[in-house]
């Protein structure tokens, strides 16, 4: 309340969150409440990831500060985060967060939080790495350098340990909300923007390796379609520009500039009418650079892994649809091949650990996208080169479209559910 009533915030949105531990109160485990707001870490990982250098640091109080007037809206910032302390405000479109109270550590006051807790269980001073203490579950650990010390319960030995008899799983309910914030609803624009990225690169690769033709009108304004959609993502589009600022470590600006320069050069190559030389494959180099670093831009999701470990690879959705569209069998059938055990292996992972296999999608991903573009292309079906394509496309789709339904972000919540799974308390399903 302190930190709503302070920072004038509406209700339900405060920087300063409470995320506890054994809501169901087990009496074979520890009940406890984590009060986590932004951490100001030392070497934090929201302003490596803004495109837009929305994030500075105050040199006076340590305090990371985000100036909205900078920020476009992407919400990446919140995906690198693994604290969930960059919250999205949908009314304005851009990111807030925790400010330290920084003004009022300026006049010698304590932050609102802390000043106004009524049981002292918040503090604030000057921390060293020999005081900084973090070993309780639920709390995520990484090298920021988070600046937080987070005492554990401090137990009774006189009290004997108490144990339980475990609980079926379906009358154990989850102790809180523990979505990802990330989905195919909110991000289809960026599912769209990743898979038309990819279908483009190849066809300029094609066309530079092949007696293939783009028209390059027709290729600009599919261009254009595809940066269209991924502004669309941000909450202030008319601040898309800012988002080429931070090449010197974010992915997602390295992205946007990779992926603009290769549809500048691939247009200005294609309306040059071009021949099948040195040119063309650089142009399509550049592309597959630029879809590497789309790639990229989700390593910052801890839970997601590297993105050429995943079938819906941008990268290798590429590769695989440059030997599509030139009809070379020989590039087309080892790289689907692969995305296809890479698709098998991490259905079979997700049926192990409980999370939904989507068996319908799974079968019309492998059905139409594998099964019978390749049947049509064996039988040397030449005819049906279109069908074999049109399925391909919808295979793809439908892998790139599972790809954001499965996305997670690494939070505290997600961390207790974990941990409370691990322990037989949650079943799987409501995890």
């Amino acid at each position: 309340m302190a930190c709503t009533i302070e920072n004038d915030l509406i209700p339900g949105r405060s920087w300063r969150r409470i995320d506890t531990f054994n809501t169901r109160h087990r009496p074979d485990l520890p009940l406890y409440h984590l009060s986590l707001a932004c951490n100001h870490c030392d070497d934090p990982a929201c302003m490596h990831a803004c495109p837009a250098l929305a994030y500075t640091r105050d040199a006076a109080t340590g305090a990371v500060l985000l100036d909205v007037d900078k920020c476009v809206g992407c919400k990446y910032c919140s995906w690198a985060c693994p604290f969930d302390a960059p919250l999205f405000d949908a009314d304005h479109g851009v990111m807030t967060k925790c400010t330290y109270c920084d003004d009022r550590l300026k006049d010698g006051l304590q932050p609102a939080c802390v000043s106004l807790c009524p049981t002292g269980a918040l503090g604030f001073d000057d921390l060293d790495e020999a005081r900084i203490v973090q070993g309780v579950d639920a709390f995520p650990q990484t090298g920021l350098g988070p600046r937080i010390r987070i005492e554990p319960i401090q137990h009774d030995r006189r009290i004997p340990a108490m144990t339980a008899t475990e609980v079926e799983a379906p009358f154990v309910e989850a102790p809180q909300e523990t979505a990802s914030g990330i989905s195919l609803r909110s991000e289809w624009s960026l599912m769209l923007f990743t898979l038309l990225a990819a279908v483009l690169v190849a066809l300029v690769a094609a066309a530079a390796t092949t007696a293939a033709r783009v028209d390059a009108r027709a290729f600009a304004v599919a261009a254009a379609v595809t940066m269209g959609l991924a502004s669309a993502h941000l909450g202030r589009k008319l601040r898309a520009w800012r988002a080429v600022l931070n090449l010197r470590r974010s992915w997602l600006s390295r992205e946007i500039v990779s992926l603009s320069s290769f549809f500048g050069a691939a247009t200005i190559w294609l309306a040059l009418a071009p021949d099948h030389g040195r040119a063309g494959i650089a142009v399509a180099l550049v592309g597959f650079l630029a879809l590497f670093c789309a790639d990229q831009v989700y390593s910052v999701l801890q839970r997601a892994g590297p993105g050429y470990r995943h079938s819906a690879s941008a990268l290798w959705t590429g590769f695989f649809l440059t030997g599509v569209f030139s009809g070379e069998l020989w590039l087309a059938l080892p790289i689907g091949l692969g995305k296809l055990a890479l698709y098998a292996l991490r259905k079979q992972r997700f049926r192990q650990t409980g999370r939904s296999t989507r068996l319908p999608l799974g079968v019309a991903r492998v059905t139409i996208g594998f099964v019978v573009p390749f049947a049509l292309w064996l039988a040397d079906a030449s005819d049906d080169r279109a069908l074999i394509i049109a399925c391909v496309l919808i295979g793809e789709a439908i892998d790139r479209a599972e790809y954001y339904l499965e996305l997670e972000r690494e939070t505290p919540r997600r961390r207790i559910a974990d941990v409370l799974l691990g322990r037989g308390v949650l079943a799987p399903e409501s995890s």
